[in-house]
């Protein structure tokens, strides 16, 4: 049986960034999220280099990069139509304009350098981590009576649901592609197999769905009874290195300058 974990991604080299407090890893991917949605077009480029860098300092280097975006490349050509025929201060609406296509352009870009934040997050800090630094940041909350035992414990099963399921659902794909591929058997490359293949391949992922809420079904059985005496502790770590602190500082400030100055005009 191949087991879920699998197929799921498994080299992650340290970087700086992991060395970071819990804490300001936190609240730079929150910063760097705001920094997103108001940044130029100038800005998002520059962004998106640093993240692709970064990124590939961790191990997932560019082709894995363009791997995980793949799967929404029809998306992406779909909002560059929708914002092509109906930018209507470039053009009357139903008319293609190059401005309208450079808006979609900048959105795209802007998504992308968003997930490329919390990609990069993501692969820096472990769940504990998160845990840790959700925990910081909510522990002056504890002086009002605002109880946070539970934390870890929620924190746990919403973020390493997801890997879980990612990974099971890629297994099941698998099997059911391999069952395809000898059930098929042939080799031809002609333009009717090619869109046959598509289609099943469409299928194949549609049937992918039943299995797999199955799968989790049983699994979410099994988790009451696993977690039923256990809660993760959300943690206090120590405090935040002044060095940490005053480049956190200067980032608030800077950005909360900036969308005084009336940044959030750029994401129109």
């Amino acid at each position: 049986m191949i087991h879920g974990a699998s197929f799921s991604p498994v080299e992650l080299r340290t970087t700086p960034l992991s060395g970071l407090h819990p804490a300001v890893r936190l609240a730079g991917a929150i910063l760097a999220l705001m920094t997103c949605m108001v940044a130029t077009p100038v800005g998002l480029v520059v962004m998106a280099m640093i993240l692709v860098a970064a990124l590939a300092r961790t191990g997932m280097g560019p082709q894995r990069q363009l791997a995980a975006l793949r799967p929404w490349a029809s998306v992406a050509v779909l909002v560059i139509i929708v914002h092509t025929f109906t930018t209507t201060w470039a053009a009357p609406l139903g008319h293609p304009s190059v401005a309208g296509a450079l808006a979609a352009g900048k959105a795209l870009l802007r998504v992308a350098c968003s997930v490329g934040c919390l990609g990069l997050y993501l692969r820096v800090s472990p769940l504990d981590d998160l845990v840790l630094g959700v925990g910081w940041w909510t522990r002056p909350l504890r002086s009002v009576g605002v109880r946070n035992d539970d934390l870890g414990l929620m924190l746990a099963v919403a973020m390493g649901t997801a890997p879980v399921v990612l990974g099971e659902g890629r297994r099941i794909e698998a099997v059911v592609t391999m069952r395809r591929s000898v059930a098929g058997g042939g080799k031809e490359r002609s333009v009717w197999n090619r869109l046959k293949q598509y289609f099943h391949r469409a299928v194949g992922r549609a049937r992918v769905v039943v299995p797999l809420l199955e799968n989790m079904a049983r699994r979410a059985e099994a988790l009451t009874l696993s977690l039923r005496h256990r809660r993760p502790d959300a943690g206090i770590v120590g405090g935040i290195p002044i060095p940490q602190m005053i480049l956190l500082g200067i980032w608030t400030v800077l950005l909360t300058w900036y969308l005084i100055q009336g940044g959030w005009e750029v994401v129109r």
